[in-house]
């Protein structure tokens, strides 16, 4: 019997805790699955090599080939000046969510991929409407199309800190940015 061929999706991941259940219990089925660490917005380099050596652990374990962007936090901040204030899923997160969706277009387009998403929609902490648009829009700009699906939907934040937990995954508190370790008021 002939083998399906399932469409190539790259995967932008944040951390391992965002992608390892939605890759394997929801993804790996449908797709020919590549994750891509692109996390500019990191506040430092430990953070990412923290983040990082958990993404490299599972996706050797489950067996998602994964593409890595070297850590360059300076672009980011100076994307991001001006809007140090803003509070959390605002204009700032904004910026962040479109830069690493647009890298993410460009790198899906450039390696004939047939179409990118993002486990930033797995989080209830993140402006998940702003990043449908936004993704919506990247998507018209590259003719590509994004992977829009609510990874949230089923308890799917809550099963995937479960699994990260049983897998003794790194799951840091806080997006990434130094903005985000400031105190709640």
């Amino acid at each position: 019997m002939a083998k399906t061929i399932k469409p190539k999706l790259l995967l932008q991941i944040c951390c391992a805790p965002c992608g390892t259940y939605i890759s394997r219990d929801r993804l790996a089925s449908r797709y020919d699955l590549t994750w891509y660490f692109y996390n500019p917005n990191l506040c430092s380099a430990e953070e990412y090599e923290k983040r990082l050596s958990m993404v490299r652990l599972m996706a050797e374990r489950f067996g998602f080939p994964l593409l890595v962007e070297p850590y360059d936090h300076e672009p980011w901040l100076k994307m991001t000046t001006g809007r140090e204030s803003d509070p959390e899923r605002g204009e700032r997160c904004r910026l962040c969510y479109r830069d690493r969706l647009a890298k993410t277009a460009q790198v899906a387009k450039e390696k004939g991929f047939a179409i990118f998403g993002t486990t930033l929609l797995v989080s209830p902490y993140k402006d998940t409407a702003a990043i449908r648009q936004i993704g919506a829009e990247e998507a018209l700009k590259y003719d590509l199309p994004f992977l829009a699906e609510d990874f949230q939907a089923d308890d799917g934040y809550r099963r995937s800190q479960d699994l990260a937990k049983e897998l003794g995954l790194y799951r840091q508190k806080f997006c990434g940015c130094e903005y985000s370790l400031r105190p709640k008021l």
